[in-house]
């Protein structure tokens, strides 16, 4: 019968060191993880979102850090699209770091910041944003969609 006893408590204290092992490991992969790998010699990480704001205003915020200190770095362009069965999508405004020049920011390792569009309530917009970082001439693009979101 003490050999029973020890048996299960062998099994009890091996069964809560593996729960207490394995669950640390999924919690720290879903914590850490950045937004976007380490993109290229000049991106280390970017990303892009839609924000409501009520009465159809959205706002579309970006951030980008580089690797190290870069000469120039942000957003080049991004282009607004509407949908109101968010399936079909128009393009509807479009913003340049040429017309809008806080989209860059200068001789920094992080830049982020966020542009307005007066939309309309009930409609869909997503984002085509093409993200920059340039050092000594040389640069790296990413261009992707944000996802779409309902203004209100």
């Amino acid at each position: 019968m003490n050999k029973r006893k020890n048996m299960k408590f062998v099994r009890l204290v091996a069964m809560l060191l593996t729960v207490v092992l394995v669950l640390p490991m999924g919690v720290k992969a879903a914590v850490v993880e950045p937004v976007q790998p380490c993109a290229s010699s000049y991106l280390n990480s970017y990303n892009a979102y839609i924000y409501t704001a009520g009465s159809g205003k959205i706002q579309v915020y970006y951030s980008v850090y580089g690797v190290g200190y870069m000469d120039t770095l942000g957003a080049l362009t991004i282009k607004i699209y509407e949908s109101t069965d968010n399936t079909n999508w128009t393009w509807v405004k479009s913003f340049t770091n040429d017309t809008t020049p806080s989209m860059i920011g200068y001789d920094d390792y992080y830049h982020s910041g966020h542009v307005d569009y007066q939309g309309v309530a009930g409609r869909y917009y997503k984002a085509y944003v093409c993200i920059w970082a340039g050092k000594d001439g040389g640069g790296d693009t990413r261009y992707f969609y944000t996802s779409s979101k309902r203004a209100t």
